[in-house]
């Protein structure tokens, strides 16, 4: 079933990806700004853009361990990229592998809750994190093209998320992850362009039966080290519909109001109801912002990759396991290597 037929699209992204280094060294030679290397999506980007820092997660190919658990990125390769400094939310130990080189790493506190109350701590932190990290004031002239940008760069890829559930067969899951990470470890401006590519080709490729009769399902773990296990069991009629991953697509759920008179406040606010991850966020918090949510679209597996989550995501299983069936909403826990076999099973007992 997947033969990722537009594969061929998604190359350049890839080459983007593995050249990296360059194409951020370039683009800040360019434009002048400054670049904060992120262990995770955490922060709202457009506004730390509107302070001269433009923030990109570091890409997947530089780790070497589970984000949250110890060291989980190569020193030496790091030493090679031209980031700024580094930020981790506090608690987490994904960059204690940094200690030593050039850059600073910096912690972000993430306020608890949702709503007024922590879009103001936010704001408050960020406002701290950019003195500590010694960047320009912010230009609150700039937010609103900022904004505009990276709305227009998440509309893309959940355009192509919402066209490939209707055309699988056009794009793998190994290929979705190359763009979603692309579009999180490279700035907006190098990556519209293809993805816009990616989409139109989408939208005007045939499709044969499609996602019709798959079983719809949203998918928990890590940072998977191989995407394919998705393509593995979506073969056995599963369709992955959403995903709840370290990584995933949960970057690009934010939508935002760019007309809006307060448009600062608008972004802050809207930031305070991500899940995040569960390191960050209580798991009743992610419940209530996330899994409630899911039969209101059409979801009722939602599929625990174990193996390879950190101790954070290890121990939210079974505290979302409970809450899901209670909710009728099946949990099916699996490993990477099970996964098909389980999968296979738990359809036959439908």
């Amino acid at each position: 079933m997947h033969e990722s037929k537009l594969s061929y699209l998604v190359d350049p992204m890839r080459e983007m990806l593995f050249q990296a280094q360059d194409v951020l060294r370039s683009y800040k030679e360019r434009s002048g700004v400054m670049l904060a290397g992120l262990s995770c999506d955490f922060l709202p980007a457009e506004v730390l853009a509107s302070f001269g820092v433009v923030p990109v997660r570091i890409p997947a190919h530089l780790r070497i361990g589970r984000c949250g658990d110890g060291p989980a990125f190569d020193r030496d390769l790091l030493a090679r990229f031209p980031y700024d400094f580094y930020v981790e939310p506090a608690g987490c130990r994904a960059l204690s592998s940094t200690v030593g080189i050039a850059a600073p790493v910096h912690e972000f506190r993430v306020p608890a809750g949702y709503g007024e109350t922590a879009r103001v701590l936010r704001h408050e932190e960020i406002v701290g994190l950019m003195t500590k990290a010694g960047a320009p004031g912010m230009d609150p002239s700039s937010l609103r093209g900022h904004a505009d940008e990276y709305n227009a760069m998440r509309r893309l890829v959940r355009g192509i998320l919402s066209v490939r559930a209707a055309k699988p067969e056009l794009l793998s899951h190994e290929d979705l992850s190359v763009l979603i990470e692309a579009a999180s470890a490279l700035p907006p401006v190098s990556v519209i362009e293809p993805l816009a590519l990616v989409l139109r080709e989408l939208n005007s490729g045939g499709s044969g039966p499609g996602g019709s009769g798959m079983v719809p399902a949203m998918v928990y773990g890590g940072f998977l080290g191989d995407a394919g296990v998705l393509d593995l069991i979506e073969e056995e009629g599963v369709l992955i519909a959403e995903d709840d991953l370290c990584g995933g697509r949960r970057h690009f759920d934010l939508s935002i109001n760019t007309s809006a008179e307060d448009l600062l406040l608008e972004i802050l606010d809207a930031f305070t109801y991500r899940p995040l991850c569960p390191r960050v966020r209580s798991g009743r918090e992610r419940f209530d912002l996330l899994y409630k949510l899911l039969k209101s679209h059409g979801i009722d597996l939602v599929i625990f990759i174990a193996e390879g989550s950190c101790g954070c995501r290890a121990e939210g299983i079974e505290f979302l396991r409970v809450r899901l069936m209670r909710e009728g909403v099946d949990p099916l826990v699996v490993t990477g290597e099970d996964a098909p076999e389980t999968v296979r099973r738990y359809l036959k007992s439908r």
